[in-house]
């Protein structure tokens, strides 16, 4: 059993405490699911959708299996911090998921009441940028993880 204390610092790119190894640990499972979004969602929208039906709700599965093994291994590490930094994790954590819920509806009921469709009003090929996949929360979630950590750390400092 690993004795050492987790800190946030191991998955901030660019910070002295940086791992590779910690962060592809804690986040491998998330970068799949990006990955299988990516490719089916974005690249090759076209060639997926003439797929049968039971093979594209196998890639909905899967993605959401990967995120679902994400959420457990963000969880074994968070559970290893001390008390301040899983406090501090813990809010960065439920901000970026709750801002990109947020950021998300918000885009879809935009796009459902025809913003994007007056604002660009010839569809890209391949289906355009849809904010619901996969790999477009990633990024938000991440954007918003990293902003939820230096508002709750600036009270610890």
């Amino acid at each position: 059993m690993n004795s050492k204390v987790n800190v946030p610092e191991q998955i901030e790119f660019g910070k002295e405490g940086y791992s590779w190894r910690m962060d592809w640990k804690v986040n491998g499972w998330l970068f799949v699911a990006t990955i299988i979004s990516g490719l089916c969602d974005i690249l090759f929208h076209r060639v997926t959708q003439q797929w049968p039906l039971g093979v594209r709700v196998g890639i909905v599965l899967v993605e959401f299996l990967a995120i679902t093994l994400w959420a457990g291994s963000l969880t074994r590490w968070i559970r290893g911090m001390d008390e301040m930094h899983r406090r501090v994790t813990v809010s960065a954590v439920l901000f970026s998921v709750g801002t990109t819920f947020f950021i998300m509806m918000l885009w879809h009921s935009l796009d459902r009441a025809g913003l994007f469709a007056a604002v660009f009003p010839k569809p890209k090929p391949g289906g355009g940028w849809d904010i619901c996949q996969v790999g477009h929360a990633f990024l938000l979630m991440t954007l918003f993880y990293f902003w939820g950590q230096n508002i709750f750390n600036r009270r610890y400092k």
